[in-house]
C-alpha cells in the first residue's frame, strides 16, 4: 500500500523512476518500431494502403505522408477495437479529452511520464472520432465543432499543467509562448477558411505537437533519475527541451500562416483588380 501511496504521489527511488517511465516507452517504442518495419515490409510487396488517403490531409516539413500512412496503418488493431465497441464518435472525443485532463493534471503535480502516456494516448484516440463518425456515416457540424474545440481545451491544459509545474522556473516563459504558438496557430487556420482562403500548412501542425510534447514529457523522467538522482523537483530538462521546441515551431507555423493568408488576400485581390481593369479597357 506504501508502494501505491508512494507511486501516486511521485514519491519514488531513482530506480522506481525509471522503471515506471521506461517500461511503457520500451512497450510502445518495441511495438511501433516492429510496426514500422512490417509497414516498409507491405508496402514494398503490396504497395501503400491507400485507404488512408483520407485521414492523413497533408504533410508537413516534420511528418511526411510516409509516417503518416505508416501511422495509421500501426493503429489499425485500436481502431477495429474502437469501431466495434458501440461507442459514438462524440464518446471518443469525450473519452481523449477526459485522458488529455488526466494528463494536465498529472503534469502539474510532476507526474510526467504519467502525463506524456496520457496526453499522447488522447492524442490517438482524437484522430478516431472523425474517421468513426465517417464510418457511420454520422458526420454532423455540432460533432465537428465538439471536437475541434475539445482538442484546444486539451492542447491548452496540459500546458497549463507544466505551466503548473514550471511556476517557479524560467520555463514558465516558453510555456506561454507555447500556449501563444498553439493557440494563434489553428485560429489563422479556422480565420483563412472562413474566408474562402484554406491553409493548412506549417511546421508544428496538432499530430507534431502531441507527438514531440507527449513524447518529450513521458520521456524526461528517465534523463532525470539517471542525472539528478535525488533532487526531489527536477527541472525534467528533456521535457523543457520539448516545451521550447514546441514554443519555437508553433509561433512559427502561426505566423507563417498568417504571412501566407495575407499575401495570397492580397495576390487575389490584385489579381481581380487587373482583371477588372482588362474588361473595362476591352
Amino acid at each position: 500500500m506504501n508502494e501505491l501511496h508512494a507511486w501516486l504521489v511521485g514519491d519514488m527511488s531513482p530506480r522506481a523512476r525509471v522503471v515506471t517511465a521506461l517500461l511503457p516507452a520500451l512497450v510502445a517504442m518495441g511495438y511501433f518500431l516492429l510496426g514500422y518495419v512490417a509497414y516498409n515490409i507491405r508496402a514494398l510487396i503490396w504497395g501503400v494502403p491507400r485507404e488512408y488517403t483520407n485521414e492523413t490531409r497533408r504533410s508537413s516539413a516534420l511528418v511526411g505522408y510516409h509516417l503518416r500512412f505508416y501511422f495509421f496503418w500501426v493503429i489499425n488493431p485500436l481502431w477495429k477495437l474502437v469501431l466495434k465497441s458501440g461507442l459514438s464518435a462524440n464518446a471518443v472525443t469525450g473519452i481523449a479529452a477526459g485522458l488529455g485532463l488526466g494528463a494536465a493534471l498529472a503534469a502539474g503535480f510532476g507526474r510526467f511520464a504519467l502525463a506524456g502516456w496520457l496526453f499522447i494516448f488522447s492524442g490517438i484516440l482524437d484522430t478516431m472520432d472523425g474517421r468513426l463518425a465517417r464510418a457511420r456515416g454520422q458526420e454532423s457540424p455540432a460533432g465537428a465543432a465538439i471536437d475541434s474545440i475539445l482538442d484546444r481545451y486539451t492542447d491548452s491544459l496540459m500546458l497549463f499543467g507544466l505551466g503548473f509545474y514550471y511556476r517557479d522556473s524560467w520555463v514558465i516563459l516558453p510555456v506561454f509562448l507555447a500556449l501563444l504558438g498553439t493557440s494563434v496557430t489553428p485560429y489563422v487556420r479556422a480565420k483563412s477558411e472562413a474566408l474562402g482562403y484554406p491553409l493548412a500548412d506549417g511546421l508544428m501542425q496538432r499530430a507534431e505537437r502531441i507527438m514531440y510534447l507527449g513524447g518529450t514529457v513521458a520521456l524526461s523522467p528517465i534523463f532525470e533519475a539517471l542525472v539528478f538522482p535525488n533532487d526531489p523537483r527536477p527541472v525534467h530538462w528533456v521535457a523543457a527541451l520539448g516545451v521550447v521546441f514546441l514554443a519555437v515551431t508553433s509561433n512559427i507555423t502561426g505566423i507563417s500562416r498568417f504571412a501566407s493568408l495575407v499575401r495570397t488576400i492580397k495576390g487575389t485581390r490584385a489579381a481581380s483588380n487587373v482583371a477588372r481593369d482588362r474588361d473595362r479597357a476591352a
